[in-house]
């Protein structure tokens, strides 16, 4: 049997590089080696990395932890080990679920080397006053860190610095200061003919077409042209200038060569949510970059732009299928209508932007496409009560297996956790002198093979059941929803989001629903084939 794992978890912030080289990754990763190296007990651990590198601390949305955090849940890490609490996490109350609750209830061990805090020598505690204070003192550290950090920026931007990752279209940022904008001389005269056809009395639908006549790259397709490192959102097969990407454009101050920034606030430094700034509280600092167009004709451009009054939709009113309608064709999403529910409609707006486009102009009416989708759902709950008479005769022996495998491995994890707990009272008494260090290490021996015994028998017992789940579990899982269903007559959010994926409208009344679970439907079916053969004697 494999070593079981244990994770080296390693955390830099951007503010923590700036203290030194004692919290540097290469830093960490050494002092954590050196303690597992020297330290008996952790020589059974097979040693994984885990690393989160420019991230904060104050919250776990983090991809190196969350990686960690899942191989947890599949049971594959016994042990975690940091450089001190601090780098695993800096929000308090986060802290102390995890040490009291979380990680021992999975059977987990947390070791931070700074601390001197090992989660084996408590039983679900944090380790007393001291750690507690700690992880408090932490919270408050990173608290006034975020202020911190908030106050620089702030200033920052009133220098008329350009702090955001990626340059606007049109611009690229300087090699000799990251922080100075410059102009992006292909991207440029793009925009440039963008406000001038605007001057010229264009919209932005019409401004979208002749870009898209032209085959000129949008700016996130651009910016991949270039080898900028920026995600490029392409649905199907191109990516095409629209009317939002156009206003964009027109909108944007920073034409005129001044620098805008804070238009976004975070409550939490580090935080991906934001909320959006009123323009009185934008930062804006004049002439601190070459201008593309004239401050008169951005003032122009914005007199003419017209933004359209839309019509708000009640609360109470329900769009079941909104986001999910798609063009068979282009792949991207259909736009509804502006109108009511009851005569809304579905189309396909690439003929608006592209002019040889062979997406179907029809438009789908909301009603009937609501009617057809739930006409369709009872066929399928049809066929899933077929599937249920059949599969009723073999449910119960399936679910009786399930239930001995489960009270098998419920027992062997038990055995575990009683020769874990002997081996920690053989190490106690090892320490107070009971045992000398000949029938400690034989005793430890004796108990580690037994662990080990057992550990082998709940993998083999883990597997069996995993099998017998996937077995059995796929197509009455189906059953159950399809079951919760029935007699439906109004087509609500929650039973779409729950049963479909997408709808693609190709024309002519042709639509195609893929549902979700669609890999289990096909294995529920092939079992019905399978006990139809079975009871035809086949």
């Amino acid at each position: 049997m494999s070593k079981e794992l244990l994770a080296r978890y390693i955390r830099l912030s951007k503010e923590d590089a700036k203290t030194g080289e004692s919290n540097s990754i290469s830093n960490q990763r050494e002092l954590i080696k050196a303690f597992v190296e020297e330290s008996f007990d952790l020589s059974q651990y097979e040693m994984v990395e885990f690393c989160d590198d420019g991230y904060s601390g104050t919250n776990f949305e983090r991809p190196g932890i969350k990686l960690l955090f899942e191989e947890v849940r599949k049971g594959n890490i016994r042990c975690i080990i940091v450089k001190d609490l601090s780098r695993f996490g800096r929000n308090y109350i986060e802290m102390g679920d995890y040490l009291e609750q979380i990680f021992p209830f999975l059977g987990v061990r947390f070791i931070s080397v700074n601390d001197r805090f090992d989660s084996s020598h408590f039983d679900g505690t944090t380790g007393g006053l001291g750690i507690g204070f700690k992880n408090l003192s932490y919270a408050l550290y990173s608290k006034d860190l975020s202020q911190k950090v908030r106050s620089a920026r702030k200033t920052r931007m009133e220098n008329g610095e350009f702090i955001s990752s990626h340059a606007p279209y049109g611009y690229a940022k300087s090699l000799s200061n990251r922080k100075q904008l410059v102009v992006d001389e292909n991207a440029a005269d793009v925009v440039r003919r963008i406000f001038t056809m605007a001057e010229a009395g264009k919209n932005a639908v019409q401004i979208a077409v002749h870009l898209n006549n032209e085959k000129i790259p949008t700016p996130s397709a651009y910016k991949q042209l270039v080898g900028c490192n920026h995600k490029c959102n392409i649905i199907g097969n191109a990516n095409y200038w629209l009317n939002t990407t156009v206003l964009t454009i027109l909108r944007d101050e920073r034409y005129t060569g001044k620098m805008v920034s804070g238009k976004n606030y975070s409550p939490v430094v580090g935080c991906k949510h934001s909320k959006r700034t009123p323009k009185s509280e934008w930062i804006i600092v004049p002439g601190t970059h070459e201008a593309i167009i004239s401050e008169e004709l951005f003032a122009f451009v914005q007199e003419s732009l017209v933004t359209p009054v839309r019509r708000k939709t009640e609360p109470h009113v329900s769009r079941p299928l909104m986001g999910k309608l798609k063009c068979g064709v282009c792949k991207h999403a259909m736009r509804r209508s502006n109108s009511d529910t009851s005569m809304g409609y579905y189309y396909c707006e690439s003929h608006r932007y592209i002019t040889d486009s062979n997406c179907t102009k029809e438009r789908v009416v909301e009603r009937d496409l609501i009617q057809h989708v739930l006409a369709m759902i009872h066929i399928q709950i049809g066929i899933f009560v077929d599937m249920e008479q059949r599969f009723g005769p073999v449910r119960g022996q399936e679910h009786h297996d399930i239930f001995a495998l489960t009270e098998q491995l419920k027992q062997h994890q038990a055995a575990l956790a009683k020769g874990g707990a002997a081996k920690i009272r053989a190490y106690e008494k090892y320490r107070e002198g009971i045992l000398n260090r000949d029938n400690y290490i034989r005793l430890k021996a004796d108990i580690r093979r037994q662990l080990a015994k057992t550990e082998t028998q709940i993998a083999e017992l883990e597997t069996a059941l995993r099998v017998s789940y996937a077995e059995s579990h796929p197509p009455y899982a189906i059953l159950e929803e399809a079951k919760g269903c029935e007699g439906v007559t109004e087509l609500s959010k929650e039973i779409a989001d729950e049963l479909i994926d997408s709808l693609y409208v190709y024309g002519s009344g042709v639509i195609e629903i893929v549902w979700n679970y669609a890999d289990e439907y096909e294995k529920a079916a092939q079992a019905v084939k399978q006990g139809a053969r079975i009871s035809d004697g086949g």
